[in-house]
């Protein structure tokens, strides 16, 4: 019944490992993005995708390791949190993945899973794999390598052996890691003691024959370092210990033992090798440090470590070479560092982890989410869209002040090759042309005498099929090109300047000083004037449309005035009733829309629209008006080869063109635009040339639209965000957390801020009280004013739950400052928050409060609760119903009711099934949506027969599928803006690991298809390592594993379809491997297939 496609694929990076994957002689970067590898190859520009594939289940290890002899490339080893393990290899041949070990289930529910997640590692002489999944139990894999021809570890002919599992002493395992130089696989376990103490030990793994078990072995420590958390392992046999405060080295057979002292105490997350030497280490502040050893462990100052920079906060370090770090972060945009300098040369967008999210729906622009990402120092907020994309071909950078561009053609007015560039107080042309190895190169046209690159250019272009026509604010020159002639040139009389100007294929205009308009007729290669009007005030902007109208705006007095060509006669005048002035305007006829477009560009990023309906009447109707930025707009034509639209210029640059028959806007991923001009040419399958701050690029814009990301920087945890649509700003909760100079203790600070939904500049900001936590918000009115509702509890030290919390209602003055309306002091953390009928309700632990507000006493009183089971997690509102996700005992529905004269909350319906709901959302009256803790989706029906007057009814689990990754949010609505007959958008999700996705209901008529077509595939694709897509999306936690998805189509997994061979796509129509065969062609579903990936 329902249908989940990704629109923002999990981006946080947990694993990463160096592989000779791809190449002998090449390290490759393989990282891990929940059920996704993504492998790059390094070079002098940085990293470079180059291949890309998914696996049914989500990764918790990766380990590289070269196999038998006959390979001279790595192979990967791969585990997922299934518990399921398999290898791969590349074939350098086909350029393809090989499976080499096929999927291996080591799962056992009998066992009690580690506490510190898997832990996966490799003897350093490549013998055995060590993998730490359960508690005190460590899983043995042999590996038969070409360094060990006979193994005593393999069992069998294959890469690797058989599991065997060994029992560990320990049961409070911190992490583990094998040791170098032992003649058997050594194994050092770094855990903590009942007492939270931390020691080390370690292990012999021996296999004599029949026999297989471990010994104790002589590497040691005790009461080590309280925040130890990292081993590493050295050449020499022996390891450091990185604690909080103190290094520490042991050796297993000497007995050496060395200990230094940080410099600053520290919580360290990650390390990585450099040479026998160097390691690399990060801690949870995103600094980074050099750790140096000497030659002896005798030394006293064997070990020196300093502090060589700062990036996001690491997950992993990976080495690669020649001073290139890869750090992969879960907390903001993993990078690429040179690490002599510590310069960040390469970023990869991170929006991970998502702990809240919201709709920003501006008029006549493109819906946006807005995510709260990331953590700590790395917090941000994510403005998420549908957008064009533009492809860059050629780029001139480190060019600063431009003030115009032009491109032209010399003969074929589809192949532009020249570009005119005007600066302050010069202009250059520059000539396009391919270079011997098929790229674009661009040189200077010297000699170009016919003209003046002294002065600055208001705009150039071509008419009469190929002549130049020049416009600069001292003349309009009519260039024959080819012979660097100037065939016609017009002077102002007595010296005027020309202060606008605008080209049309046969006419010109310009705009003089004390608003007087002139227009030329540019026909035969002549320039004669054709028509003159004066107005009261200065020009501020003029265009010519279509050769028949010249439109005008003013500047002391903000209106724009409609002309008629040649005549120059006044066909329509409109006042704009705004303080601030046009900067641009024009006229355009865009496709699908009956009447032509006025469209103006204000000098504060306003666009407003009108129809030209009837010019007769001198009347501009249906204005509309949006912001694109905070800039002044600038509008230019865009020409492509088969149609015109519009590019607006501002710092948010947005295409505008006709949909449907409406005006429609999307966005492009370019950073602030200061001008750009059509630049079609077929020799580079270029469509435009576009100048910023610094550079100018030339490229194609994408054909469709795709999400696009804009970072808003915190430097803060962003807990929870709400747009307020009528106050038109943002409410954002955020925490902070820094280091106190004076004790090092961590400080942790609670804020409500609002921004401004434009330019996301924060306008104001409030700080709560000491231990105090932000949990949730959202807005009510109250006698006419707008506030938000912040829910909140107090972390206490000493404390392991919250004793105390409020309800704060927070007033927003007209210059948007906060004030305090009102508070509600409560017994416990509110954990979410709503508003029904004007009323607060409020999960308070286990207890769900309604509050309403008296205006006498100015305060709010409760007037009904609800015994939730365990705890309120989450609540949504749909009219008079409530749904409620409590923590472990799934969700419940309740209403609010008049009972007696008494308004209460009446639980009407219920799952009984022990769910631990992180997030639930209402899609329709009788239909429900929640995510629980293990990353399972499921969605609920209600009975429409029941009423609120009977017992309480019983919700049926219609649909379930596991998606994978914990769900922190779901809430109806999309940013979808295309329809489609077969499935409808009703929510978003995000999650943890930085995912969004869109979930549809399916219409009853097509659900069988979808369900069918979704079955036949799993049976005839193998997926990577052979693991069953049926059993990656079946429902499953620790108290339930269903065998496939229930009524859930996983649409990233059906849209696969369209990449298939046609042999493979034939096999899924007849139903092969025990399938039903469908109804449909290959071509039919192909075409269904398309439009579902249309919609996003």
């Amino acid at each position: 019944m329902a249908y989940v496609v990704s629109a923002h694929k999990a981006s946080s990076i947990k694993y990463a490992v160096k592989s000779y994957f791809l190449s002998p002689e090449k390290p490759s970067l393989v990282v891990a993005k929940s059920n996704r590898i993504e492998i790059y190859t390094l070079s002098s520009q940085g990293l470079k995708q180059a291949y890309e594939f998914t696996i049914n289940g989500k990764i918790s290890a990766i380990l590289s390791y070269r196999p038998a002899t006959g390979f001279d490339t790595d192979h990967l080893f791969i585990v997922t949190e299934e518990c399921m393990y398999f290898t791969l290899s590349w074939d350098r041949v086909k350029h393809k993945l090989r499976n080499e070990i096929l999927s291996r289930d080591i799962f056992d529910p009998s066992l009690k899973a580690s506490g510190c997640g898997h832990l996966s590692i490799i003897d350093p002489d490549s013998r055995v794999i060590g993998l730490y999944l359960y508690q005190g139990l460590i899983t043995i894999i042999g590996i038969k390598t070409g360094r060990h021809q006979k193994n005593d570890y393999i069992t069998n002919n294959k890469s690797i052996s058989e599991t065997f599992n060994l029992r560990l002493m320990e049961l409070n395992v911190i992490t583990i890691t094998f040791l170098f130089s032992c003649s058997r696989p050594t194994i050092a376990v770094l855990y903590q003691d009942s007492k939270y103490v931390k020691h080390l030990s370690s292990y012999e793994i021996i296999i004599q024959s029949r026999e297989k078990h471990i010994k104790e072995g002589s590497l040691k420590g005790r009461n080590l370092d309280i925040g130890s958390s990292l081993l590493i392992p050295l050449l020499d046999s022996g390891i450091i210990v990185v604690g909080e405060q103190t290094l520490m080295y042991f050796h297993p057979n000497s007995g050496i033992k060395s200990k230094s002292i940080l410099p600053i105490p520290t919580v360290f997350s990650s390390y990585t090798t450099v040479n026998n030497n160097k390691h690399l280490l990060a801690d949870d502040y995103g600094r980074i440090f050099m750790l140096t050893l000497s030659n002896s462990p005798k030394n006293p100052d064997y070990m020196n470590i300093s502090q060589i920079g700062i990036t996001n906060i690491a997950s992993v370090l990976v080495y690669l070479q020649n001073s290139y770090l890869f750090v992969g972060s879960h907390y903001g945009d993993s990078q690429l560092v040179n690490i002599s300098d510590c310069s960040i040369l390469q970023s990869f967008s991170n929006i991970s982890p998502i702990s809240d999210f919201c709709f920003l729906n501006k008029e006549g622009r493109n819906k946006s989410i807005v995510t709260c990402s990331g953590a700590y120092k790395d917090g941000s907020l994510r403005i998420i869209r549908y957008g064009i994309g533009m492809n860059k071909i050629a780029e001139i950078s480190n060019i600063n002040g431009v003030h115009g561009i032009w491109g032209l053609y010399l003969r074929d007015k589809f192949d532009y090759s020249i570009l005119v560039i005007s600066f302050v107080n010069e202009t250059r042309i520059l000539k396009v042309f391919e270079n011997i190895i098929n790229e674009p190169e661009l040189e200077e046209w010297e000699n170009f005498s016919s003209f003046d690159t002294s002065l600055p250019t208001l705009v150039a272009g071509n008419v009469n099929n190929y002549l130049f026509c020049f416009i600069s604010n001292k003349s309009i020159r009519l260039i024959d090109w080819e012979n660097d002639l100037i065939l016609k040139e017009w002077i102002p009389e007595t010296n005027d300047l020309i202060t606008c100007a605008c080209l049309d294929t046969d006419f010109a205009s310009v705009s003089l000083t004390k608003g007087k308009v002139i227009v030329f007729s540019l026909k035969n290669m002549t320039i004669i004037q054709v028509g003159k009007y004066s107005f009261d005030h200065e020009v501020s902007c003029i265009d010519i449309s279509n050769n028949e109208l010249i439109s005008v705006g003013l500047w002391t007095f903000p209106s724009i005035h409609i002309l008629s060509i040649p005549t120059m006669e006044l066909l329509l005048s409109h006042n704009l009733q705004e303080s601030v002035v046009p900067r641009s305007i024009c006229i355009i006829s865009l496709t699908g829309i009956n009447e032509p477009i006025v469209l103006i560009g204000m000098g504060d990023g306003t666009l407003l629209s009108y129809s030209l309906k009837d010019l007769n009447n001198g009347v501009l109707i249906n204005q509309k008006s949006i912001t694109i930025g905070t800039l002044p707009v600038n509008l230019s034509r865009f020409i492509t080869p088969n149609n015109i639209d519009v590019f607006a210029i501002s710092d948010e640059p947005t295409i505008i063109y006709g949909d449907n028959g409406k005006l429609s806007f999307s966005s492009v991923n370019l950073k602030e635009t200061t001008c750009m001009s059509s630049f079609i040419s077929t020799t580079f399958s270029s469509t435009i040339v576009v100048v910023s701050e610094d550079n100018i690029k030339i490229g194609s814009l994408d054909s469709f639209q795709q999400l696009q990301i804009q970072t808003i920087p915190l430097g803060e945890l962003p807990r929870r965000v709400y747009y307020h649509d009528k106050q038109k700003i943002f409410g954002v909760l955020t925490i902070k957390l820094y280091l106190e100079d004076s004790s090092g203790n961590e400080i942790q600070s609670s804020y409500l801020k609002i921004l401004d939904p434009t330019s996301f500049d924060v306008l104001d900001s409030f700080q709560l009280e000491t231990n105090e936590c932000v949990q949730c918000i959202t807005t009510i009115t109250i006698n006419n004013e707008d506030m938000f509702v912040v829910g909140t509890g107090f972390l206490l030290p000493e404390e392991n739950e919250s004793p105390k919390g409020r309800i704060i209602l927070f007033g927003i003055t007209n210059n948007k400052k906060i004030w305090i309306f009102s508070e509600i002091q409560v017994n416990d953390a509110v954990y979410c928050i709503g508003v029904i009928d004007n009323k607060i309700i409020a999960g308070i632990n286990a207890t769900v409060c309604l509050y309403a507000y008296d205006d006498f006493s100015r305060n709010f009183n409760i007037i009904t609760t609800y015994k939730s089971s365990v705890l309120c997690l989450s609540l949504a509102i749909y009219g008079i119903h409530i749904i409620i996700g409590d923590l472990m005992k799934s969700v419940s529905l309740l209403a609010l009711v008049d009972m007696e004269n008494r308004i209460k909350l009446k639980e009407i319906a219920r799952d009984y099934n022990p769910l631990w709901m992180t997030c639930v959302a209402i899609l329709d009256e009788n239909l429900y949506i929640g995510a629980e803790a293990e990353g399972n989706l499921s969605l609920f029906l209600k009975d429409s027969n029941t009423s609120i007057e009977e017992k309480i009814d019983k919700l049926q689990v219609i649909s379930e599928i596991k998606w994978g990754e914990l769900i922190n949010q779901i809430k109806p609505g999309t940013i979808l803006s295309s329809e489609n007959p077969i499935i409808i958008p009703k929510a978003t999700f995000v999650t943890v690991d930085g995912s969004i996705a869109f979930l549809f209901t399916i219409k009853n008529e097509h659900l069988e298809f979808l369900i069918n077509l979704q079955s036949n595939m799993g049976k005839v694709i193998n997926g990577i390592g052979h693991l069953k897509h049926s059993s990656w999306r079946a429902f499953c936690n620790k108290r339930k594993k269903a065998n496939e998805p229930k009524c859930f189509i996983d649409g990233d997994f059906i849209e696969c379809f369209i990449g298939l061979n046609d042999d493979i796509k034939q096999k899924i129509v007849n139903g092969d491997n025990g399938g039903i065969p469908l109804s449909l062609t290959i071509k039919e579903v192909n075409k269904i297939i398309e439009d579902f990936i249309k919609l996003h």
